[in-house]
């Protein structure tokens, strides 16, 4: 008896997938993605009075605000112009910035489940990401709306659009993961993240265009490191997919900008995998 409780002991449920990622065990849990995504969704703005309304308030108290700010900055064109390349800009860094955030918070606010059921974990930050995109569409389709009735239909490049939000959300989700794999041990990095963001924010052309900014009387290297920024090729090519015009592009700070991005999904990845078999010790 005291053998075969002994053998039972050392008996290590492991997976049979020796990949670096096993996406067949992601897909066997399909269901469970599902039903997290949706239960995201349907928390999101429980118990509210106006619902996903709030997916159009926020950015559009924040086009109102820097629309405003870019027209005081920036005077080389009309105030309807300006404010739809805002609303562009806005509506896109909503989507950026809150699915870092959200993927970034999904191993601690799901810290009952990792402590009590067996699952893929990389499932609970993917699932985060549907209610960011909800947010996106909705905010997006009024934008569309609106641009179409002040400037007329966007250019033939908008067929680029889902290239441009699946490689914004990679980048997204990379960085999020590693915060979110670092927060699970180190408790302060949801307070540092917020700070990073909205620095982000002002290092990117979010309301105020690549060009205006480069043409600034401040050092080179500063130029060059807002160029290595992926961010700024992501909004550009945002707005580029609207309007039609990449602003100021340059093949090698894209290129570069592509590397990061794949150099940090890899790295959160690999973090990610090394660390989730001690998740439960620390939450």
């Amino acid at each position: 008896m005291c053998i075969f409780i002994t053998y039972i002991m050392k008996t290590v449920i492991t997976s049979s997938d020796k990949s670096f990622l096993n996406l067949s065990e992601l897909r066997r849990y399909s269901g469970l993605f599902k039903y997290l995504s949706l239960r995201d969704v349907s928390v999101r703005y429980k118990q509210t009075k106006i619902g996903f309304a709030w997916s159009i308030i926020r950015p559009l108290i924040n086009i109102l605000i820097f629309g405003c700010l870019s027209i005081l900055v920036d005077k080389t064109q009309l105030p309807t112009q300006k404010f739809l390349m805002v609303s562009a800009g806005v509506i896109f860094w909503q989507l950026l910035s809150s699915a870092i955030n959200e993927v970034s918070n999904s191993l601690t606010v799901n810290s009952n489940i990792l402590t009590k059921v067996y699952l893929p974990k990389l499932i609970l930050p993917l699932s985060s990401l549907l209610v960011c995109i909800i947010d996106f569409l909705i905010a997006f389709v009024i934008f569309i709306l609106l641009f179409i009735f002040l400037k007329g239909l966007p250019t033939w490049q908008l067929i680029f659009l889902p290239i441009v939000i699946l490689y914004g959300l990679v980048f997204c989700f990379s960085l999020g993961l590693l915060f979110a794999t670092a927060s699970v041990k180190f408790r302060d990095v949801k307070f540092i993240l917020p700070f990073i963001i909205q620095i982000l924010f002002y290092a990117s052309p979010v309301f105020l265009s690549t060009e205006f900014i480069l043409k600034l009387n401040m050092p080179e290297f500063a130029k060059i490191i807002y160029q290595l920024n992926p961010f700024v090729y992501m909004l550009n090519a945002f707005k580029y997919c609207i309007y039609g015009s990449f602003d100021n592009f340059n093949i090698l700070y894209f290129g570069i900008s592509i590397g990061i991005t794949f150099l940090t999904l890899i790295v959160s990845l690999k973090y990610f995998l090394n660390f989730e078999k001690s998740f439960a010790d620390y939450i």
